[in-house]
């Protein structure tokens, strides 16, 4: 949890196996590992602490897609308590937050991270199996091994890596340019700004949440708006820059988001970005571009 662009510039130190061991310490033995998010950090991070304890880890994760808040997941919407939350930085401090709601733990837990240095090893959301296998995004970790190899045998062969990408994810390529502005500023703990390409414009916290052509929204949480460099490399939004060339693809989030109550967990973000209507599904919108 925690800054982006702080993680990027001082590394990554296993802080979540410092939180892993404090959950283990309140609750008992852990039999199963699984992200929380799909995330260019979170989707290793449990593999990496399930490597060090020997567990397996799920194939699945809560959301499908990068998530900048606690509470923008599947097992919320399932019905899972977040808590106890557990926080570690990589000098072993750690904190254990019970919060009446996941909205309240995301926000004492953005707090202490912040306490942390802006970065800091999380678990939360203790389940039983069945609960899992009924709020689970499943199988987010195979597909992205699958893209992966796409864009490895696609660099290797000379074939075009953005259509490679595509085909994998089944995604919609939404815009291909050069970065012309980048704007940054750290607010409460989340990286915030705003990203230009070609004739869009993408909002971001932490995560993309919305991409504009115009004053028309072209694709919105939950759905995934993602970044790939036109060399091939997955790019977050710490590692964009203005000048580099990049493909903006969308992806259709899982059906266990496609509903009010899922577009509801994103809503207070989208006022702040100045959009008041309900979701649209990327595949709508695109019809209307």
């Amino acid at each position: 949890m925690g800054s982006p662009a702080v993680l990027l510039k001082e590394g990554w130190k296993g802080e979540e196996v410092h939180s892993f061991e404090r959950m283990e310490n309140l609750i008992g033995k852990i039999d199963h590992i699984a992200p929380v998010e799909t995330g260019g950090l979170n989707s290793f991070t449990p593999i990496h602490n399930a490597a060090i304890k020997n567990l397996p880890v799920i194939d699945g994760d809560g959301a499908g897609r990068a998530i900048p808040e606690l509470e923008q997941t599947t097992f919320h919407l399932g019905g899972v308590r977040v808590e106890p939350i557990c926080l570690a930085d990589s000098k072993g401090n750690s904190a254990i937050l019970y919060p009446k709601s996941a909205k309240t733990g995301e926000e004492a837990a953005r707090a202490i991270t912040t306490v942390y240095g802006m970065a800091a090893g999380i678990t939360c959301y203790p389940m039983s199996g069945r609960q899992l296998k009924s709020t689970i995004v499943p199988r987010t970790l195979s597909l992205n091994e699958r893209v992966g190899k796409a864009l490895r045998e696609a660099k290797a062969s000379g074939e075009n890596v953005v259509e490679a990408a595509l085909k994998v994810t089944n995604g919609y390529l939404l815009t291909k340019g050069k970065i012309k502005k980048k704007t940054e500023e750290v607010r409460g703990g989340f990286d915030c700004g705003k990203v230009y390409v070609g004739d869009m414009v993408v909002d971001y916290k932490n995560e993309n949440i919305m991409i504009w052509k115009g004053n028309k929204p072209i694709a919105m949480a939950p759905d995934s708006i993602c970044w790939l460099g036109l060399d091939g490399k997955p790019l977050t939004n710490a590692d964009i820059s203005e000048e580099i060339e990049v493909a903006v693809i969308g992806k259709k989030a899982h059906e266990r988001w496609r509903r009010e109550e899922g577009f509801n967990l994103f809503k207070h973000i989208f006022k702040i970005l100045g959009y008041d209507g309900e979701y649209e599904p990327i595949d709508e919108l695109i019809e209307r571009v």
